[in-house]
């Protein structure tokens, strides 16, 4: 620390030297002109040395560029430069006092800030519910860019602290991906809690994209997320989510989980139903109420549906819940477990579920125009929509129109189911504002004791491998043209879905273009849908272009499904059944503002 004397004259230096820029001595009286023109730098350099009688080479904590990679700082005596190396992949860039306060180290990661996309520097995860909590979910990274090395650190927030800890730092080439495991604990219990800590976030020194994967490997039931950074993250979302399996009460909650990314941040919700809470410190809101929470950064608040009120399990659906915050903030929502679609509960009373997870899009970069691709067909099964309003009285058109369209929604939050026949794509449009189309895959058929109570589901729309998935759709808008993505892990059948206008230009994946003939019609545009294979893939064209990655399980038992071992063999530990589990996310995306709420 500076002296006193020291400390009370550079002050007094400052002040003096501000007011001679505008004219004026430190008594606040017209400075009379002088033929001897000094910067205000070397004015409080040498007001400083008159008051301390001291010579002063530099204003202390001055910042200066000594080169590319090196800045220098004026020591606290002001009698030395101290040279600190700027952070791997940055430069020293001089300040112009019009357009910066100091001098900084600059690299690819603040280029990312001024021009957010699915690809940044900073993410942060957070386990979400899934029957399978031993079984670790996987935190994927992946280094897009085509001649940097990537610099990754994986820091935990331990549960009931704010500060984060550094677990290891991994080297990636470009287009490698590495899997950080997460292992750590839910969020207590599986209705609203409050949680400070527990978070887990990687940063890099430059750009990456990440995935969550949940659990990683194929097991009794999956779900995947595109990550978005920190840099790209906002203040207002719409939750998606879908009501609860009804059997043994499985499926509960439907639920979001918001974590703060600054301290002093307060969190608004407005449910669609029930929310838990026990005022401690989330209280209990009711439909069409308003909650209202006050966090800091890394806590968390899981909000889900009440069991309380609602008798009818299905209804405990949070879909269409508006979430706001006064400060950018993480969010993502989804359901414990899902039966897809929602069938009479008399005549099907059995059916198989999946969790639902998903990183709500932030509303600002919602679209009006979408491609509404279906999922890799599975059987005879039906493809299930709900379109979300991001605005008021809005009419959502298809092309071509699909039973049930035009949709027309009265208030921002409002949704609307939509199913449509096996291998049925289309085209949504609206000019009224801005909305969001969610895909959810259906549940695998249940077949098993047709001589028990209720029937089997219907055979004439059923999916016989995989189970429900949820995954949001990117507006044409946002389309970028270059993705970097990685699959999750032992799933036999793994597709990506490319999306281009009619006749765009060619589109490569692994260094391989996609034959013009792999591409089906969809109005002005076309998908092509392709199976690859496990692992990290690259897909570039010269046009912008969309990509949803998908996963299947197979319809048989499979040895590569993770199961607890009540669910295998004890001699030969081999798995008892069939692994019924699918995982569904968006690729990337720009994130550029298209709407403001």
């Amino acid at each position: 620390m500076l002296a006193p004397a020291i400390l009370a004259a550079v002050r007094r230096a400052v002040v003096v030297s501000a007011l001679a820029v505008i004219g004026c001595t430190d008594g606040g009286r017209a400075a009379p002109d002088d033929d001897v023109t000094m910067s205000s730098e070397e004015s409080t350099t040498a007001l400083l040395e008159e008051s301390t009688g001291l010579p002063f080479e530099c204003v202390p904590g001055k910042v200066r560029c000594a080169g590319e990679a090196w800045l220098e700082r004026c020591a606290p005596t002001g009698q030395e430069w101290i040279p600190e190396a700027c952070p791997s992949q940055t430069t020293c860039v001089p300040c112009d006092e019009d357009t910066c306060v100091e001098v900084r180290c600059l690299g690819p990661c603040e280029s990312v800030d001024d021009v957010p996309s699915s690809a940044g520097c900073s993410f942060i995860a957070n386990r979400q519910l899934h029957p399978s909590e031993g079984f670790p979910d996987g935190l994927v990274v992946a280094n897009p860019n085509p001649a940097l090395l990537a610099a990754i650190d994986f820091l935990v927030t331990p549960e009931g602290s704010n500060q984060e800890q550094l677990v290891e730092t991994v080297i990636l080439a470009p287009l490698e991906s590495h899997a950080f495991t997460l292992s750590s604990s839910f969020v207590q219990s599986e209705s609203s809690m409050f949680r400070t800590g527990g978070t887990h976030r990687v940063r890099s020194d430059v750009p990456i994209v990440a995935y969550h994967h949940a659990p990683h490997a194929m097991s009794r039931g999956n779900d995947s997320s595109m990550l978005l950074p920190e840099s790209s993250l906002r203040q207002e979302y719409i939750i998606p989510s879908f009501g609860p399996n009804v059997e043994e009460f499985r499926g509960e909650p439907s639920y979001f989980e918001v974590v703060a990314l600054e301290n002093f941040t307060t969190l608004e919700w407005f449910p669609t139903a029930d929310t838990a809470g026990n005022g401690l410190p989330i209280p209990f809101v009711p439909v069409d109420g308003h909650g209202s929470l006050k966090m800091n950064r890394f806590d968390t608040a899981r909000i889900a549906a009440s069991a309380n009120q609602q008798a009818i399990v299905q209804l405990r659906d949070l879909s269409g819940t508006i979430v706001v915050a006064d400060k950018p903030i993480w969010v993502t929502a989804g359901t414990r477990c899902a039966r897809i679609p929602i069938r009479d509960f008399e005549t099907y009373p059995a059916g198989r579920c999946d969790p639902l997870q998903e990183m709500p899009i932030p509303l600002a970069y919602w679209g009006s125009t979408y491609v509404a691709a279906h999922s890799p067909v599975r059987g005879t099964e039906r493809h299930w929509w709900r379109i979300y309003a991001g605005t008021d009285d809005i009419t959502v058109t298809a092309d071509p129109p699909q039973p049930g369209t035009p949709i027309v929604l009265q208030r921002r939050g409002d949704f609307a189911d939509l199913d449509v026949p096996t291998g049925t794509s289309f085209v949504l449009e609206s000019a009224d504002g801005v909305f969001m189309p969610v895909q959810y895959l259906q549940s695998q058929r249940w077949t098993a004791d047709p001589a028990g109570p209720g029937q089997p589901e219907p055979v004439e729309e059923s999916a016989d491998h995989g189970d429900p998935s949820m995954y949001q759709m990117i507006p044409v808008a946002q389309f970028l043209t270059r993705y970097v993505f990685s699959t999750a892990l032992r799933y036999p059948h793994n597709y990506v879905q490319v999306i281009r206008a009619a006749e765009g230009a060619p589109v490569v994946l692994d260094g391989e273009p996609i034959d013009d003939a792999s591409y089906d019609p969809i109005a002005e545009y076309e998908v092509a849908e392709l199976s690859i294979d496990e692992g990290t893939h690259l897909i570039e064209s010269e046009d912008p272009f969309g990509i949803i990655q998908v996963g299947y399980s197979g319809p048989d038992i499979d040895a590569n499904c993770l199961l607890e071992d009540e669910y295998l063999d004890p001699e030969t530990g081999r798995p008892l059944f069939g692994c019924s589990s699918s995982y569904a996310y968006p690729g990337g995306m720009k994130s550029e503002v298209i709407f403001v709420p």
